[in-house]
């Protein structure tokens, strides 16, 4: 099931990781860019101060004045070092080279190139080559200084930001996801009222939510209001439809009495509107026995105990015994019409053809609902079973049987994916039904 909350949190993350990382890239790479562009313009500035100290003494050779030189450049293989490279190919360098050379670039006069190489001790040297005209003479003057400290600097800022950044970044992902936790908080209430609905507490939804869900919730109170008209309109004409014809076949059957027809004639006659009362009949027990709400969730002990109340007063003209096994007291999220019509079907049946006892087991087992309703009647015999799940099949033509019943039963139980067995009771050898029905995945609570 897709998570709203999985996904906001993945996009954010995806989204905070693209951010920082340009700023972690952008950050580190201005602060060496920073650092190099300042080890530069120090580097000129000795190149300056070493072009002034050039000098020749009063033999013409080319010397370096004493005193002009930073103490630095004295100390061997101290990361600063400075080579002259002149026109003739002789060379004079700082004394921190030892007997090491820098590896110079060939410029003209004027030009200065700022490149990184190599240089003693595995250093890694950032230098600048600037070609120079003085005392008559034409050179090259490079000046170097070890970058090692500054690549050290710039990456342990790079670590201190990276990890800054990552705190950074799970801090707004936990506060994030609190906020929207709470935000989601608001949502339970509707779902509380979800639940009530289906238990039948209440009608429509109370909480409308957060504003960006309201039109969400007034739409759903609009339909399960249109719902429930339209589904009590159309039990309120079956109900009435089935009272209206009752008072026609009445006076039909005082009618046909009258009339000059033979008797296999009148015996037909009265056969088939026998049936047409019968079928008007059992759709006035099933608006009797059908709920007012709609949606709820069933209720085993109570709906059972009222469904049983209802049918012995439909057949209060017979003195049976209808007992039941330990009932549930929590809702199943089963429809309670689809059940009470089930169960209803399956104890009409009984009551017509019970003697005396009918048992009626209602339990859930693992993830299933197991129905179990027994007589003492006659019961089928094994080649009626299959026979008698067609619509309107009856076993016995002249009472109105198990046919339509058990095709009704048949019908809901193909529509929860579930299984109807017949077979001969071996306690009070009458007919024995057994329907299992699978849950919802979405089961609201377990025993």
């Amino acid at each position: 099931m897709k998570s709203l909350e999985r996904t906001i949190v993945v996009w954010l993350s995806g989204i905070l990781l693209a951010v920082f990382s340009a700023l972690l890239w952008f950050s580190v790479h201005a602060v060496s860019e920073l650092s190099e562009s300042q080890m530069a313009t120090r580097l000129e500035h000795d190149s300056e101060a070493l072009l002034a100290a050039l000098n020749k003494n009063p033999r013409g050779k080319v010397r370096l004045r004493e005193g002009r030189i930073t103490p630095i450049y004295q100390q061997p293989l101290s990361g600063h070092y400075f080579q002259f490279t002149f026109s003739d190919g002789t060379r004079l360098g700082s004394r921190s080279l030892w007997d090491e050379s820098l590896e110079t670039r060939e410029v003209l006069s004027g030009e200065v190139v700022i490149y990184q190489e190599p240089g003693p001790g595995q250093q890694k040297l950032l230098l600048r080559t600037a070609g120079y005209e003085k005392l008559g003479l034409k050179f090259t003057l490079t000046v170097a200084e070890d970058m090692t400290p500054i690549i050290e600097d710039v990456r342990y800022f790079q670590f201190i930001s990276l990890f800054l950044l990552g705190v950074a970044m799970l801090g707004i992902i936990l506060m994030q996801r609190y906020v929207l936790r709470r935000g989601f908080q608001e949502l339970d209430k509707v779902r509380r009222d979800v639940y009530r609905i289906s238990s039948g507490e209440i009608k429509s939804l109370q909480e409308l939510g957060p504003a960006e869900i309201q039109p969400l919730t007034a739409e759903i109170n609009r339909l399960l209001k249109q719902l429930q008209q339209r589904l009590r309109r159309s039990r309120e004409s079956l109900g009435n439809l089935a009272h209206s014809l009752k008072g026609p076949l009445s006076l039909m059957v005082r009618d046909i009495d009258n009339l000059p027809l033979s008797p296999s004639d009148k015996n037909k006659l009265d056969s088939r509107l026998a049936r047409i009362s019968n079928l008007v009949e059992r759709e006035l027990k099933r608006a009797r026995l059908a709920g007012k709400n709609i949606g709820q969730f069933f209720r085993p002990s109570e709906d059972i105990e009222n469904l049983i109340s209802a049918l012995k007063q439909l057949y209060s003209d017979k003195v049976i015994a209808i007992t039941t096994g330990r009932l549930s007291t929590t809702p199943l999220p089963l429809d309670q019409e689809d059940m009470l019509e089930l169960l209803g079907n399956l104890l009409d049946n009984a009551c017509k053809w019970a003697i005396r006892t009918i048992h009626v087991q209602f339990s859930k087992i693992d993830g299933e609902v197991h129905i179990q309703v027994t007589d003492d009647g006659p019961g089928i015999s094994d080649e009626d079973q299959s026979r008698i799940m067609l619509r309107g099949t009856r076993v016995d033509e002249q009472e109105a049987g198990h046919g339509l019943g058990l095709a009704i039963v048949k019908s809901l139980v193909d529509d929860y994916d579930g299984v109807l067995r017949l077979s001969k009771s071996v306690e009070l050898g009458g007919l024995e039904v057994n329907v299992v029905l699978p849950l919802p995945g979405h089961a609201l609570s377990n025993e």
